[in-house]
């Protein structure tokens, strides 16, 4: 595939539960699968921007996901 950032495979799903990906509602047909969800991780490993969408066939525009992504990549203002 040629990527050059590491992909996560969350078979166990623990990952999926530490971030409350994981659609936990026994009634919903979607029970035990993965929420729409998107995140934003910095280079030390924190988290910039999270996203959890309820519902599967919504999504985050692209212009909002650049937008986040222009906002984190600006110089922090000194107080």
């Amino acid at each position: 595939m040629g990527l050059t950032f590491p992909l996560l495979s969350d078979v166990s799903r623990k990952t999926l539960e530490a971030y409350d990906f994981l659609e936990t509602d026994p009634n919903n047909r979607l029970y035990r699968y993965a929420k729409r969800s998107y995140v934003i991780i910095d280079k030390a490993g924190v988290v910039r921007y999270k996203k959890i969408l309820e519902k599967p066939g919504d999504l985050v525009s692209d212009d909002e996901l650049l937008k986040e992504l222009d906002r984190l990549n600006q110089p922090e203002k000194s107080k």
